[in-house]
């Protein structure tokens, strides 16, 4: 709080680091707006094991007469914030996912209209990024109604330049390698998704590295229809399953398996293995990520 005093920030996008209702930033007592995005399981020990039990940890910042915009919803996780906003007295939006316009996609961006906006830019890949941006695009509205100004120009400006790292980026195409941070089911959903959108016709090496501790299982049951081949790695963290025994899990999957000792080796081998005509895909953790990413100068 005290680096953004200091800088004399206009507006502060405070991400909750845990859950929400006993995670540190929720010492904010009246946020402008409340943001609620999409709902996984993931961290099930600490925020339950449906993702009903993980909305009421979230649902935790809400705040008394502050507005709030939610990610669109099944009706049983959008029952637990309807909840909640009734005992604050919050005014929430949910998104319309209905009056989202794909307008143009490729692996350069995607380009889309939602509301009173028409023909917006972003670099970013996946229809569940338009989905995310329209979240965005509801909560400018929001800030507009408590009085912050945001030009539409400010808008499109930024969703044309902004950068997300390890969520489907593309880090080379000869070949093609895409790193993705995805370490949980619902992350996996959309890798595979985009796998088949944006790849659908190259041989496709998968580059896994999972902690322990995540549903790896899951991860792989829902990637191996898009996997021609697997490279393994451990990622940089006590946590991490050795790459040899995520290697014996793939196996059994009957598809090529590597097991490599680094990640940079990981990365070579992926790529000798990918050839000329295929891909790469990093996945399943983002304590690789940063590795990953260096392997090409980022």
């Amino acid at each position: 709080m005290e680096f953004f005093r200091r800088h004399g920030c206009d507006a502060v996008v405070l991400e909750t680091g845990l859950g929400g209702r006993l995670d540190s930033t929720n010492v904010i007592a009246s946020p402008v707006c409340s943001v609620i995005m999409n709902i996984g399981l993931d961290h099930t020990k600490e925020l339950g094991d449906t993702v009903e039990k993980i909305a009421a940890e979230k649902a935790g910042i809400l705040k008394p007469g502050r507005p709030a915009v939610c990610y669109d919803l099944p009706a049983s996780v959008r029952a637990v914030f309807e909840k909640k906003a009734g005992e604050t007295g919050s005014p929430l939006v949910f998104s319309d996912f209905t009056r989202l316009v794909p307008l143009d996609n490729s692996r350069a961006g995607q380009s889309f209209s939602y509301n009173s906006f028409s023909d917006l830019r972003l670099p970013l890949l996946g229809r569940h990024q338009l989905k995310n941006a329209a979240v965005a695009l509801d909560t400018v509205a929001t800030l507009r109604q408590s009085g912050l100004a945001i030009s539409d120009e400010a808008v499109r400006d930024g969703l044309s330049s902004v950068i997300w790292p390890a969520r489907f980026e593309i880090l080379s195409e000869t070949p093609y390698f895409v790193v993705d941070g995805g370490h949980n089911p619902q992350c996996a959903e959309t890798v595979a998704e985009n796998l088949r959108v944006y790849f659908p016709d190259q041989r496709r090496v998968l580059l896994i590295g999972v902690l322990a501790d995540k549903d790896y299982a899951r991860l792989a049951d829902i990637l191996d229809p898009l996997a021609d081949e697997y490279v393994t790695i451990a990622p940089d963290n006590p946590r991490a399953l050795p790459a040899e025994l995520l290697a014996e899990h793939l196996s059994r999957f009957g598809k090529p398996v590597t097991a490599c000792q680094t990640i940079e080796d990981g990365v070579k081998t992926a790529l000798s293995r990918a050839g000329t005509d295929g891909m790469v895909c990093s996945v399943g953790s983002l304590y690789t990520a940063g590795r990953v990413r260096a392997c090409f100068g980022r």
